[in-house]
C-alpha cells in the first residue's frame, strides 16, 4: 500500500504555507536598520503585518493538520471517528515553547546583536539573521499543524501515528521514521523539521496493511549519494555505516530532538511536571499574560496513558472543541418572507413555523426556522450524528429536505440502503468541521 494520498497533499500544502511565512518574514528583516536592530525591528514587526501573516499560516496548517487524519485512514481502511474535534485557534498566536508570536520573532534582533558582539562583521549578521526568522517562520507554522494532527490522533480511539519522511531528511529525523507512536507520544523535532504524521494502528503497522508507510532508515540512507551521505551523517558516520556499523548506534536520535513545549530533559518548558505550569511568557511579550496555559504535549506527559484526562484537558486549554453547537435563538432583524423553505408562503408547515417564531420572538428548532448558515451546520451535525451511529446519511435521498430532514431514511422511496463506508465517513466528518469552524458561514 502506497502513502496515502490526503498525506501526501496534506504535506505539499503545508510547504507551501511555510514557504509564504518565510518569504515575509524575510521581506519584514530586509527593511531592519543595522544601526538600530532592535528598535527598528520591533516597529516593523508591529506594523508590517508579520505577526498576522505568520498566525494565519498556523490557522491555516491547523485546520490543515486537524482534519487529514480521517482521509488518511480511510484511505487505509482503518477509519476511526474522534470523539471530539481539534480547535485551530487553539494552535495560533504562540510559539511551540510558549512565547507569542512577537517575542519568538522579536529574538531574531537579540541573536543578531550576539553574533555581531562576537566579533561577525554587520552584514554577515545581518544575513544570518534574515534566515534565522525564515526558519522560526516555518516552524513555528509547521508545528501548529503538527500539533493539530497530534490532537486530532489522541482525539480518535486506537489510532497513534507513523513518522513519515520528506526527503532530504537528517540523520536524526532518519532513525525515527517507520516506527509507531501512541496516541500519547510527542512528536520530536527539530527547527526546520518537515517530517509529518500518519495516522494509523499498530496492528496495521505490525500486520504489514500499512507497509507503504513505513520508511527504512537503512533504505533511506542506501538511496543517497556518498556526498549526501557524509553531509547528514557526517564523513565519518556515514564511512562507519558504510562499513556495518549499526546505524542507530552511529546517530544519537534524541540529540536536538525536542517536543514542542516540553523541554529538552523531559519537563514542560523547564518546569516539574507536577507543578505543570510555568510562568514564561508573562512579560510584555509573553504569551498569555498572567494566564497559564499546558502545551498538547506537556498535557500527555502529565496524563500518562489517561486518554480520557488528556482529551478534557486539550478541552480546557483550548485545544478541542466542546461538545455540540446550538444553532437556536431569537429571531433578529427578519420581519419578512417566509424563510428559505417557506416558497413565500407556499409551504404551510414552514410558514406557520416561522409566523409563530416572531410572534414569539423564539424559534421552535426546526429547520424551517433557521438561516442558511444554521441549516448548514444543523445538517452537518446530524450527518455526523448518523455516522457515528454506524448509518450512512445519504442512504435516503430525502436528507436535509422535507419531509425526512433528519436523515432517518423515513422516505426512502427510490433509493437503496446503501451501507456507511470508511469514504462517505471521512467525508462527512470533514463536512462538519467545515461547517462548525466556520459557523455554516460560506467564505
Amino acid at each position: 500500500m502506497s502513502v496515502p494520498a490526503a498525506v501526501i497533499s496534506q504535506y505539499k500544502a503545508s510547504q507551501r504555507l511555510q514557504s509564504q511565512a518565510a518569504l515575509a518574514a524575510r521581506r519584514a528583516w530586509a527593511q531592519v536598520q543595522s544601526g538600530s536592530i532592535s528598535e527598528s525591528w520591533e516597529a516593523i514587526l508591529r506594523a508590517s503585518g508579520l505577526i498576522a501573516a505568520v498566525s494565519a499560516g498556523q490557522l491555516a496548517n491547523a485546520t490543515a493538520g486537524a482534519s487529514y487524519s480521517a482521509d488518511a485512514l480511510a484511505q487505509q481502511g482503518l477509519y476511526e471517528p474522534p470523539e471530539a474535534f481539534v480547535n485551530p485557534a487553539g494552535f495560533t498566536g504562540i510559539a511551540a515553547d510558549g512565547r507569542s508570536l512577537e517575542g519568538l520573532l522579536y529574538s531574531t534582533a537579540p541573536y543578531v546583536k550576539t553574533l555581531i558582539g562576537g566579533g561577525m562583521d554587520v552584514a554577515t549578521a545581518m544575513g544570518a539573521g534574515a534566515k534565522h526568522v525564515q526558519m522560526l517562520a516555518k516552524t513555528t507554522v509547521a508545528d501548529a499543524g503538527r500539533g493539530a494532527a497530534g490532537v486530532d490522533i489522541a482525539s480518535r480511539r486506537g489510532v497513534g501515528y507513523v513518522r513519515m519522511l520528506n526527503p532530504p531528511s537528517c540523520s536524526r529525523c532518519s532513525v525515527l521514521a517507520g516506527k509507531f507512536y501512541r496516541w500519547n507520544a510527542g512528536f520530536r523535532r527539530h527547527p526546520g523539521c518537515d517530517c509529518v504524521h500518519v495516522a494509523s494502528t499498530d496492528k496495521a503497522v505490525n500486520g504489514g496493511k500499512s507497509e507503504g508507510l513505513v520508511h527504512d532508515p537503512y533504505e533511506y540512507f542506501q538511496g543517497l549519494s556518498e556526498a549526501e551521505q557524509d553531509k547528514l551523517y557526517t564523513k565519518a558516520g556515514a564511512q562507519a555505516i558504510r562499513d556495518g556499523a549499526d546505524l542507530f548506534q552511529v546517530v544519537n536520535s534524541r540529540r536536538g530532538m525536542t517536543y514542542a513545549g516540553v523541554s529538552k530533559d523531559g519537563t514542560v518548558r523547564g518546569q516539574k511536571v507536577k507543578k505543570a505550569f510555568t510562568t514564561e511568557g508573562t512579560t510584555s511579550r509573553g504569551n498569555f499574560g498572567k494566564s497559564r496555559r499546558l502545551t498538547p504535549e506537556a498535557i500527555y506527559q502529565l496524563n500518562g496513558s489517561n486518554r480520557k484526562a488528556a482529551l478534557a484537558d486539550l478541552e480546557k486549554y483550548g485545544y478541542i472543541l466542546p461538545g455540540g453547537q446550538n444553532p437556536l435563538g431569537s429571531i433578529r432583524g427578519q420581519r419578512e418572507g417566509f424563510g428559505a423553505l417557506g416558497r413565500g408562503g407556499d409551504r404551510k408547515a414552514a410558514s406557520e413555523a416561522v409566523l409563530r417564531a416572531r410572534e414569539t420572538g423564539v424559534r421552535d428548532g426546526s429547520r424551517y426556522t433557521m438561516t442558511e448558515a444554521e441549516r448548514r451546520l444543523f445538517d452537518a451535525k446530524r450527518r455526523w450524528e448518523l455516522v457515528q451511529q454506524g448509518i450512512n446519511p445519504y442512504s435516503s435521498p430525502g436528507f436535509g429536505n422535507t419531509p425526512d430532514p433528519f436523515g432517518q431514511g423515513l422516505n426512502n422511496i427510490g433509493g437503496g440502503d446503501l451501507p456507511l463506508t470508511p469514504k462517505i465517513a471521512a467525508q462527512v466528518e470533514k463536512d462538519y468541521r467545515r461547517w462548525l469552524y466556520s459557523k455554516g458561514q460560506v467564505f
